[in-house]
């Protein structure tokens, strides 16, 4: 009797990329992965179109007497604040333990005894939950709100404008994916990165009125205000470029802190 052997090939995956980006092609395939073949994106999506589609349209039925310009005035800001508080805090409950837990269930030091560095770990997160939260918080239901507001308002939409402010709401997103995820790589626990990112906002939202111009223009806090006023055509008291500056820079410092500090993890 002759015995046969039949061996199946098997496709491998070699780790792309060289220095800090190896092995990043092969975690944003499994990072988008996670968003976009799982319920999250629809999940999101669906949350997000209640609460900001939901709280517009209602402004736009009630209108109260307003004038048509001024209604358009109030629906725009509305969206815009809201989406940039709303979505700030959900970020932070969500990505609080994007990090920490994958180093509670031993799958961060499996991943990264692989050939792949732990800077192309931390930056797959940020790309895919930037660009998750992006689309699902803030493409799709603007591009609801501007379909609804064709329908529903006497004077159009400024398209030019409200692109800008949503833009501003996106660095606003990505502000905080950023904090989330540095908080997750110096804390071994969900508690102090869910205090710390929602305490961040309620504070901006309760002080940022009564504290010196000087101390809140150096936080996010403003974000949401330069947007309204970048989507309604009405510039604000302040700056408002100093605010998108100061994000970016703070954006940039907290990247590089949450990676130097992952690469310090020992595992």
């Amino acid at each position: 009797m002759t015995a046969t052997t039949r061996v199946e090939s098997v496709e491998l995956v070699p780790a792309g990329g060289s220095g800090w980006s190896v092995g990043l092609s092969n975690l944003l395939h499994k990072e988008f992965g996670q968003w976009w073949t799982t319920k999250l994106w629809w999940i999101q999506t669906l949350i997000w179109l209640i609460i900001l589609n939901g709280v517009t349209t209602v402004i736009m039925l009630d209108s109260s007497g307003m004038a048509p310009d001024a209604l358009v005035n109030e629906a725009v800001q509305t969206f815009v604040l809201v989406a940039a508080t709303a979505v700030g805090i959900a970020i932070v409950l969500t990505l609080q333990g994007s990090i920490v837990g994958e180093r509670e269930l031993g799958t961060a030091a499996w991943v990264v005894s692989k050939p792949v560095s732990r800077t192309a770990f931390v930056a797959s997160k940020l790309i895919a939950h930037f660009t998750g939260f992006a689309i699902t918080a803030i493409l799709i239901p603007s591009a609801v709100f501007l379909v609804t507001a064709q329908f529903l308002l006497a004077e159009p939409v400024a398209y030019g404008p409200f692109a800008m402010g949503m833009a501003v709401t996106a660095l606003n997103v990505l502000f905080y994916v950023v904090l989330t995820l540095a908080l997750g790589c110096m804390f071994n626990g969900r508690g102090p990165i869910a205090g710390i990112g929602i305490t961040l906002i309620l504070m901006g939202q309760f002080f940022k009125g009564m504290l010196p111009e000087t101390i809140v223009l150096a936080t996010p806090w403003l974000l949401g205000d330069v947007a309204a006023s970048f989507a309604v055509q009405q510039p604000p008291a302040f700056d408002r470029m100093v605010p998108m500056i100061v994000a970016g820079i703070e954006i940039v410092i907290l990247a590089l802190v949450g990676i130097w500090r992952f690469n310090r993890e020992e595992f």
